[in-house]
């Protein structure tokens, strides 16, 4: 079969959030840059994925954009304050106020738009097959699609594929599990239900906080045989294994986190395979115990399931440098950073620039969730880790637009990545508004929540939480 061939200055694998950002940094500063996604629109689990609530609004650079033009046409804001008890845990506490939901469907066409009009050259419907490579530096990726097989040749490679993809393929090496086992975060199917009767759930709630009884009496009657209890020592992320939801930007809205299937790998088809099947099954039961026992989900129906199922954790690439789970609970900060770990609207740790270089490969930059850290969370698990800690979308936009920011700077000083000047990274990112002053930094901590605690006084005690929690273990002195 005759091969297509297509040349660009950056190449960039993957369309979710991180490709995207990365993608359009690129084009902005002159650089032709294509874009390929496997799937027809972009944004992955940010768009068809379903993840319609950011539980951190960004606050600058290219995330800040497409939020204001969500919010613009009505279809972005702030986090519904109704019901007071949210059903699901990570919308009871105060935090929750910072959460914006959105509409996906005009999320996948604001990305678009932006991509465009940023001139980048779009290959959707194209699978990603593996990495062109020289020894150890990397020329481009082969991809297959509706019209065959093409080269997509670069003078630099960014890899947003969540996954590392294109870098494993070209032999760089990578992290991946939690403990000596590899043990991998559970995966989760997220569901919109449309038809719901939130005053009816707000009611009820009232009484019945988190829908812990009903949830506790429909156990007993074997009408929820996946739901498992939750325990901080759990190894790894344990996903939703009971229904959860959150009201979203349409009022009559829900996000059902769609149950959660545990020991199965990502980069594993048979198990990719098999988790989907358990997703759908488990949510077709949480759906149906909404509809007889909870107000509100009589009439419920699903609106659109995710695409594919969420896949939360797999390879990280091992990088120039690392950010471990020490670095997020000291708060630490950088002299190469150019990503930040953002919470609350606010960059509460910076990411070196060298947890976005490889290792030993050359020609390749990452961003994403596949940039160097360590597996595993600051707030559970027997791993004391940094990836579950920044996995959000909105710290995930900050390492694209990073990458494709560094991407157009190695290009125009024909240098590798590794040899880029950071400093003049960092002052192109700052032009961008990417960056944070001192001034903004404290400008975003000190907004109030509910309680008159600050955001910096809120994430300090939960840094305070997750310290005691690793002392306990023995694993943080």
């Amino acid at each position: 079969m005759r091969m297509g061939h297509i040349n660009a200055q950056v190449v960039v694998a993957g369309g979710g959030v991180a490709g995207c950002a990365a993608a359009i940094a690129a084009a902005r500063l002159g650089c032709d840059t294509v874009l390929v996604d496997r799937f027809g629109f972009l944004g992955g689990m940010f768009t068809g994925g379903n993840m319609v609530v950011l539980n951190s609004p960004p606050t600058a650079g290219i995330g800040r954009e497409i939020m204001a033009a969500l919010e613009a046409t009505g279809d972005a804001r702030r986090c519904p304050d109704d019901p007071p008890n949210y059903p699901i845990f990570h919308y009871r506490s105060e935090y929750s106020t910072m959460n914006v939901v959105y509409d996906a469907e005009a999320a996948k066409l604001v990305l678009h738009r932006m991509v465009r009009a940023a001139g980048v050259r779009l290959l959707l419907h194209s699978f990603i097959t593996g990495a062109l490579a020289e020894r150890d530096t990397v020329r481009g990726i082969v991809v297959a699609n509706k019209s065959g097989q093409q080269i997509v040749e670069g003078q630099l490679v960014i890899d947003a594929t969540a996954d590392a993809d294109v870098a494993a393929s070209a032999g760089a090496a990578f992290r991946k599990g939690q403990t000596e086992q590899g043990i991998l975060f559970a995966m989760t199917m997220l569901v919109r239900l449309s038809h719901v009767h939130w005053p009816s759930i707000s009611e009820y709630s009232t009484t019945d906080p988190g829908l812990d009884r009903a949830i506790a009496a429909a156990i007993e009657r074997g009408e929820l045989p996946y739901y498992k209890p939750r325990a901080r020592a759990m190894t790894n992320y344990w996903g939703h294994p009971r229904p959860e939801l959150s009201h979203l930007v349409y009022d009559d809205e829900a996000l059902l986190w769609g149950g959660t299937v545990e020991g199965v790998d990502g980069t594993d088809v048979a198990d990719l395979t098999r988790a989907e099947g358990e997703a759908r099954e488990q949510l077709m039961s949480e759906l149906a115990f909404l509809r007889k026992h909870i107000p509100g989900f009589k009439k419920a129906k699903i609106e659109a399931s995710s695409v594919s199922i969420g896949v939360r954790d797999t390879r990280h690439v091992i990088g120039v440098s690392t950010l471990t789970g020490a670095d997020i609970l000291e708060r630490r900060s950088f002299p190469d950073e150019v990503a930040f770990n953002m919470k609350g609207g606010v960059p509460v740790n910076g990411i070196p620039y060298g947890c976005l270089v490889p290792q030993a490969t050359e020609g390749l930059l990452v961003a994403g969730n596949c940039i160097s850290v360590i597996p595993g969370s600051t707030s559970m698990g027997s791993q004391l880790g940094s990836f579950n800690n920044l996995k959000d979308i909105p710290s995930m936009w900050t390492t694209g637009e990073a990458a494709g920011t560094a991407a157009a700077l190695a290009v125009e000083a024909a240098v590798s990545p590794r040899n880029l000047d950071v400093q003049a990274l960092r002052g192109q990112l700052f032009k961008q508004g990417a960056m944070f002053t001192p001034e903004r930094v404290r400008e975003l901590e000190a907004v109030q929540l509910p309680s008159g605690r600050t955001i910096r006084q809120y994430y300090d005690d939960e840094l305070t939480s997750m310290k005691d929690h690793w002392r306990r273990l023995g694993a943080w002195k």
